[in-house]
């Protein structure tokens, strides 16, 4: 008896067509839906599942997937985030729902709700990502960590009172550090990053009367697209191939001339994507690092925590600045150098790149336009050498 080819995969796909009914489209998509409580301004996301995706990485094949969730805004860019359990499947279904809180701007508690205002400026986020080897078993993570826990109680019962406490503190951080290398090691190893698909929020689409109060939106599928930059190839001359980096400076005047104070602040970094993927065949984390010279001495730096290779990093000010306090009579004698590297498996230092900014570098205008301009803040793009 005859029997289609189209027919077999009807029959073998009908079970996922009723759940990931999608676009029809056969590129990677992602599929979710929303709900939304007015009053409360609590946000459901609800991510459904996605369809088409790769499989193949190289030589290497993906062991499930995973999406990460984020709704960012205008004020708090990407401020709260969630990721979804790993699915064994190129055409994974996850049925899970993620709660996040809106911030609605300038709004009083005697206004009326309106819905247009209260999503206005948000957006969702979903990136999906594939792993490439499967977990290690639970059994085996406890194991591992309870062989390490008697190890370090034998070794600190050697030592009397005192030295204990001195070395339970140093080997704490030591092994906190250990730790946090080696899980972003097995995250560069294993995770690929396979694209992301983002929704502005339309109030339009909440017509769905749900229970409690809730109204939510019709299923809403997404292609996934590849993550660029935002980097134009016109800019690739001006990104010299390693990376961009936001700084802010600001200069301010003391009355005597004897307490000014010279501020360094990282805000974000971006390279491209070839950028990135030279940087994971490091396989460890990176890290900036910011120092402000007087006479060519390191007097003060900052250092930001270990992150993975990406495209789009962003500090908070508020952690990520450095100040001197300095002579007015030396300022001609202040430099700033930033470096861009990691520490490998063989604890060896690689600079990826490095930035001067003083007088004399390509920057001279921007710092020149700082000190003359004491108190107004000097942001600009700086290009890793």
């Amino acid at each position: 008896m005859a029997f289609s080819l189209n027919k077999l995969k009807n029959i073998l796909n009908g079970n996922k067509d009723n759940q990931l009914a999608g676009s029809g489209s056969l590129e990677p998509e992602i599929g979710f839906k929303l709900a939304l409580h007015p009053v409360s301004k609590n946000l459901y996301v609800t991510v459904i599942g996605a369809r088409h995706l790769p499989s193949l990485f190289g030589l290497s094949r993906a062991y499930g997937y995973l999406v990460k969730v984020k709704i960012m805004n205008e004020i708090f860019p990407g401020e709260s985030k969630y990721e979804t359990t790993l699915q064994e499947s190129s055409w994974p279904i996850w049925n899970e729902d993620f709660k996040f809180q809106l911030k609605q701007k300038d709004a009083k508690k005697s206004d009326k709700i309106d819905l247009q205002n209260l999503v206005a400026g948000h957006f969702l986020s979903l990136t999906i990502y594939a792993i490439l080897d499967s977990p290690k078993p639970e059994a085996d993570r406890r194991k591992s960590a309870k062989l390490t826990d008697t190890k370090n109680s034998k070794l600190m019962n050697e030592d009397d009172s005192k030295a204990k406490g001195l070395f339970e503190k140093t080997f704490s951080s030591f092994k906190t550090t250990k730790s946090e290398v080696i899980t972003q090691k097995s995250i560069l190893e294993k995770r690929r990053t396979l694209g992301a698909a983002t929704w502005n929020f339309d109030s339009k689409l909440f017509q769905n009367d749900l229970k409690n109060g809730l109204i939510g939106t019709p299923d809403i599928w997404r292609p996934i697209n590849a993550i660029a930059s935002g980097l134009a190839p016109s800019d690739s001359r001006r990104e010299n191939k390693k990376g961009q980096l936001e700084v802010t400076l600001l200069y301010t005047s003391s009355e005597d001339g004897l307490n000014d104070v010279l501020q360094l602040t990282v805000n974000r970094l971006r390279c491209s994507v070839q950028t990135m993927q030279e940087q994971e065949q490091y396989k460890a984390p990176l890290y900036l690092k910011a120092t402000i010279l007087e006479a060519n001495k390191a007097e003060c730096y900052w250092k930001s925590d270990r992150f993975i290779p990406t495209i789009s990093a962003r500090w908070d000010p508020k952690s990520s600045t450095v100040k001197l306090t300095v002579y007015r009579a030396n300022l001609n004698k202040v430099s700033i150098y930033i470096s861009f590297g990691c520490k490998t498996k063989m604890a060896k230092k690689e600079i990826l790149g490095k930035v001067h900014i003083d007088e004399k570098s390509p920057y001279a205008d921007s710092w020149n336009e700082c000190l003359r301009q004491p108190g107004i803040p000097k942001t600009f793009w700086v290009n890793f050498e």
